[in-house]
């Protein structure tokens, strides 16, 4: 053999040798054989249904992978029916108790797994212990929207039957050529009626111009009656006034009567001046006599001509002496 055969050789042998080893590496990384070589404890998580788990499936914590599905789900009877779901949980995780455990799918046709939502606030105390049995839940998957889309769709196609049938039944007894004359009929019927009730508009235009018309001559009556209103309260107010006047009058000519009673009263009892002129004769004439001469002679050659005469007739007669008198004398 050759050295140049020998070379060939070996790098062949070489390549061979690579490649069985990454053939290797990737057979215990995605086959799941390393999980093998990892310490595992067990934890049972019984699920009302389990749809799309199957054996090696992963287990996630948040993102990340921390176990796998040991083997198929298997059925569960009790009260009800369940599915019982075996996991594999590496030895260095510890879940807490009030976790809550779900079946999962990445995408809208991706791989289903388990899927664990730890809780906000983890007690050291309370952590599920190996082989323990909890309680899962599960979300709705593609296969639940598939049911109750078809549930939907069953729904839809009744009530598609039962228009159908409506509009056949509308077709039939409301559509019918007896019943369109009727509504044509009816519609030629209230289009009449639009135009009278037109024609009754324009005359009733009349009457509210009439009524408008009458209103503002009541208005404007009203306004003549507030004016003689007012009118009449200040006569009122004049008549008061008058009146409280006239009382004024009448009891200064009741005091002005009073008076004179008084004064007669007087007089005729002989009391003051009038009294005296009325009883005492000779005050009487005095004053008459006064009168006269101030009649006579006028204020200013004023003479009591009375006493003059009285005084004339009470001096003595002079006697006089007869025969001649003498010049010496």
């Amino acid at each position: 053999m050759s050295t140049e055969n020998k070379g060939v050789e070996f790098y062949v042998g070489l390549f061979l040798v690579i490649g069985l080893v990454f053939i290797g590496a990737m057979f215990v990384q995605f086959g799941g054989v390393a999980q093998t070589f990892q310490g595992h404890y067990g934890v049972t998580v019984e699920f009302p249904n389990a749809s799309g788990i199957i054996k090696d499936a992963k287990v996630l914590l948040a993102g990340a992978t921390i176990g796998y599905v040991e083997q198929q789900p298997y059925l569960l009877v009790r009260d009800g029916f369940g599915v019982g779901v075996k996991l594999k949980i590496r030895d260095d995780v510890k879940l807490p108790r009030d976790s809550q455990i779900v079946i999962d799918q990445s995408g809208l046709l991706g791989d289903t797994y388990v899927d664990i939502l730890p809780p906000s606030t983890i007690d050291p105390n309370n952590l599920i212990q190996p082989n323990e049995t909890i309680k899962g839940s599960t979300k709705p998957g593609l296969d639940v929207l598939q049911q109750k889309g078809a549930l939907v769709l069953t729904q839809l196609s009744g009530e598609i039957d039962a228009l159908q049938q409506l509009t056949e039944n509308l077709n039939k007894n409301i559509l019918s050529p007896t019943n369109t004359q009727n509504l044509t009929e009816t519609l030629e019927h209230l289009r009449q009626t639009s135009q009278n009730l037109n024609t009754s508009t324009s005359k009733l235009d009349g009457i509210l111009a009439k009524g408008d018309a009458a209103v503002d001559s009541a208005k404007k009556t009203f306004e003549t009656a507030d004016k003689a209103a007012e009118d009449l309260r200040t006569a009122m107010g004049d008549f008061k006034k008058t009146a409280e006047t006239a009382g004024k009058t009448l009891d200064a000519a009741k005091s002005f009567v009073d008076t004179g009673t008084r004064v007669l009263k007087k007089a005729e009892g002989g009391e003051g001046a009038l009294g005296m002129l009325l009883t005492d004769k000779e005050t009487a004439a005095n004053l008459r006599a006064f009168a006269e001469n101030l009649r006579r002679s006028g204020p200013v050659f004023y003479k009591d001509r009375a006493a003059a005469a009285q005084a004339e007739q009470q001096q003595p007669p002079v006697k006089r002496r007869s025969g001649p008198v003498s010049p010496g004398r």
